[in-house]
Formats: C-alpha cells, structure tokens, sequence
C-alpha cells in the first residue's frame, strides 16, 4: 500500500513496475440503457493478498505528493489510450488532478499520447472535479482549452458538491457536467429530484451533455431518462471492469439491464 511518509512517489512506481496498479472502466451508457457510449477509466492497486483496493484506500496518498499525483494520472492516460484502441467509436473518460492542469506542457503530453495510441483525440475525455480548483487557474485553462480545441472533450465530475461558480461554466472549456451520485441516490426526494432536473436545465440551457453518476436501479435509471439526462453511469448498469470485459460487454451488450 502507498502509505509510507516520504515514500509515496517510490511505492507507486514500484507499484506500476510490479503491474500492481490496474486500469478498470465503468461503462456509461446512452439514456435508454440500450448502448455503450463510453467509459470512465479507474486506477485500482492490487494488494498482496490479491484482492483490489479501491481508490480512497490509496489515492489520497498519492494526492499529496505533486509527482506521485501526476505519475499515477499519466499511467491511467497511457493505459486507456492503449485499451481504447480496441474499442471503435466510445469515449474514454478518466480523471486529471489539478497538478497536471497547473502544467503548461500538459496539453502537449495528452496530444502526444492521444497520437501515439492512434485514436482520435474526440474519443478522450478529461475529468476535472468541481471540488477541487487550480493553484494556477489562468494556466489550467488555457491546457484545458487547447486540449478541447484538439478535439478532446472536458467534464466537470461530481456536479453540484463543490463550489465552482456558475462564472466558471462558463470560463472553463466544458462539453460536459456529471451530476454527483449523492443527488442520485436520494433522486426520490423532492428536494433532490429538483436540484437534478435544476442541474440538466442549466446544462442544457448553456449546450452541456449530462451524465448521472452511481445509478444503482431501475426507478433512478428511468427518472433520469425522463429529466433529461444524455448519459449514465452506475452499478445498476455495472461495476468497474477489466477490459476484456468491456469488449465483451459491447460484443453482447450485457451491461444493459434497462430497456426503453
């Protein structure tokens, strides 16, 4: 595990050279559940015993170290690129801490990856968090705008949970908002459902695409199809998985529980 003061960089890298650190993906699937669109990638360390850990066991570590952060982010940028090539057409999402947008040769390192790996950038998607900001916000957005110039797309995680202003929809170069699972879950309380339909209006209004984060059933998959969601994403669908299970799942459309 990453927890040893003043070790984190060197445990990671020895982590990524053992191949310990694996890349696993949630689909995110069209709003009728009937297609794959997409997929988030996601960092897992496989410990020891075997077994997974998940990502607030090890990440929060990593995050306070700048290096360890930006090593970790351009091992998953690498192994998505690579995974994608075997998938024609979804999208590829993963997150970026703001200590790679703080660089100015960020963009240039994501567009050399985009054409090493020989997809087209418009199949990458950059996850920025909304509770998180920039030490340098003038130099994050001009990465961010380059990179969506080049085609890549950029999404705001966990929608509503942090404290981005409304100022900053618009300043940053976004193609999308991902409604935070939080307001998902309790999408059957009144106060809850109204911040998501509140959420896609807005997004709309100013021609984001919506996705909705940790859809877990049936009624929150069908209610969020009718408030106007493009996009979701959950266990109800399926957990984080290999890719191999991905290229099965497009092959037999397995992860689609939800018809019309």
């Amino acid at each position: 595990m990453l927890d040893k003061p003043g070790h984190i960089i060197t445990d990671l890298r020895k982590a990524i050279e053992d191949r310990a650190i694996e890349v696993h993906y949630q689909p995110q699937v069209s709003a009728d559940g009937n297609n794959i669109v997409g997929v988030e990638a996601l960092a897992r360390l496989r410990k020891p015993d075997g077994t997974l850990a998940q990502p607030d066991e090890f990440i929060p570590n990593a995050q306070s170290d700048l290096d360890a952060i930006s090593l970790l982010g351009e091992f998953v940028l690498e192994q998505a690129c690579r995974d994608a090539r075997s998938w024609e057409q979804i999208t590829v999402g993963l997150n970026v801490a703001p200590a790679q947008c703080n660089r100015p040769d960020f963009a240039a390192h994501v567009l050399d990856v985009i054409a090493r790996s020989g997809i087209a950038p418009q199949r990458l998607e950059l996850e920025i968090l909304e509770s998180s900001w920039f030490d340098d916000a003038t130099t994050a957005v001009d990465v961010l705008r380059r990179l969506r110039t080049a085609g890549v797309s950029i999404a705001m995680d966990d929608f509503g949970t942090g404290y981005a202003s409304l100022g900053a929809l618009l300043e940053l170069p976004l193609n999308k908002l991902k409604i935070d699972r939080s307001f998902i879950s309790k999408c059957h309380e009144i106060r809850s459902a109204s911040i998501v339909h509140a959420i896609v209006a807005l997004a709309r209004a100013i021609g984001l695409k919506i996705t909705a984060e940790g859809v877990e059933n049936k009624t929150q998959a069908r209610f969020l199809r009718v408030a106007g969601c493009h996009y979701l994403q959950g266990f109800f669908f399926s957990p984080p998985v290999p890719a191999s299970q991905i290229t099965a799942m497009m092959s037999a459309k397995s992860a689609m529980p939800l018809s019309a």
